[in-house]
C-alpha cells in the first residue's frame, strides 16, 4: 500500500493537470471576486436591473471573509468543484489509457490498495484545489473590501464552513473516482463528472417542483449542501444535513468502486 501511494502521490506532482486546474481554481477565485464587485456596483444605481435586487441586501456585509463564505451561496455555482471532477477523471482514467493499471495489477498489486490509493491521491489533489480556491476568494476580496470590516465573523464559523467543505469536497471526489474508474476513458468521465456538478441539482429541482412546492430533493444532494453550507453562519440543521449526505455519498461510492474494481477485467 504504502508503495503504491508513493507511486500515485509521484504521478500527482508530475502531473501538468494538477498544476494547470491548480492554477485555474486561483483564476477562477480571483475573477469571482471582481464579477461580484462589478454586480454590487450595479446593483447600487439607480433604476438597475431587478435581477440584482436579491444583492441589494447583501452590499452592507460584504468583506473577503464574505467572499470566502457566502460566495457560492450567492452565485449558486462551484467552478471550483468543477475543475476537481474534470481532473480527478485525467488522473485515473490516464492509468487504463496508458495501460499503467494494467502493469500495476499484473505485478501482483491488491486491488484494494490501488483503489484505496486512487482514493487517498485524488481527495489531497482536490483538498488543495479547494484550499487554493478559498485563500485566493479571501485575499483578493480583502483586498478590495477588506477582512471583515462589520466584525460579523466568528472563528468557530469560519472553522466549521471550512470543514464542511472540505467534508462534501471529499465526497464529491469519491465520486468523481468511482466514475473514473467506471468509464476509464478521458472523455467519458469527464463528462460524468461535469453531469454531477452542473445538471443533478438542476434536475432535482425540477423533479421537487413537480412533486410539490415542499419537496426539496436537493438537499439529499452534494452540491446543494455545499451551496447551502458556503456560509460563515451556518445553520445546525444544514451541518447535520450535510454532514450526513456527505457519509452517505463517500460510502456508497467507496464502496461501488471496490466491488467494481474487484471485477472489472482491466487490459
Amino acid at each position: 500500500m504504502i508503495n503504491i501511494l508513493k507511486s500515485d502521490f509521484y504521478k500527482l506532482r508530475k502531473s501538468r493537470a494538477f498544476w494547470i486546474c491548480t492554477v485555474l481554481c486561483a483564476i477562477f477565485g480571483v475573477m469571482m471576486v471582481f464579477y461580484m464587485k462589478r454586480q454590487f456596483a450595479a446593483a447600487q444605481l439607480p433604476g438597475h436591473d431587478h435581477d440584482l435586487d436579491p444583492l441589494v441586501p447583501l452590499i452592507p456585509h460584504i468583506s473577503g471573509v464574505f467572499m470566502m463564505g457566502n460566495l457560492m451561496s450567492v452565485l449558486g455555482n462551484s467552478p471550483h468543484i468543477l475543475i476537481m471532477g474534470i481532473f480527478t477523471a485525467i488522473f485515473v482514467s490516464s492509468e487504463f489509457i496508458f495501460g499503467t493499471m494494467k502493469n500495476v495489477l499484473s505485478r501482483g498489486a491488491d486491488r484494494i490498495n490501488v483503489i484505496f490509493s486512487k482514493f487517498i491521491v485524488c481527495s489531497i489533489s482536490s483538498l488543495v484545489m479547494l484550499g487554493v480556491y478559498t485563500l485566493t476568494t479571501l485575499i483578493t476580496g480583502t483586498i478590495v473590501w477588506g477582512f471583515d470590516p462589520q466584525k460579523a465573523a466568528t472563528s468557530s464559523g469560519i472553522i466549521t464552513m471550512l470543514l464542511m467543505q472540505a467534508l462534501l469536497v471529499l465526497s464529491f471526489t469519491m465520486i468523481f473516482v468511482f466514475t473514473a474508474m467506471s468509464m476509464r476513458s478521458n472523455g467519458g468521465a469527464i463528462a460524468v463528472n461535469v453531469v454531477y456538478v452542473l445538471l443533478v441539482s438542476l434536475l432535482l429541482s425540477a423533479i421537487s417542483s413537480i412533486l410539490g412546492p415542499t419537496v426539496n430533493l436537493g438537499k439529499y444532494w452534494l452540491k446543494d449542501n455545499i451551496v447551502a453550507l458556503a456560509t460563515i453562519s451556518p445553520a445546525s440543521g444544514d451541518i447535520i444535513n450535510g454532514i450526513l449526505v456527505a457519509l452517505g455519498w463517500g460510502i456508497v461510492a467507496i464502496i461501488a468502486g471496490i466491488v467494481l474494481f474487484k471485477k472489472q477485467d482491466v487490459k
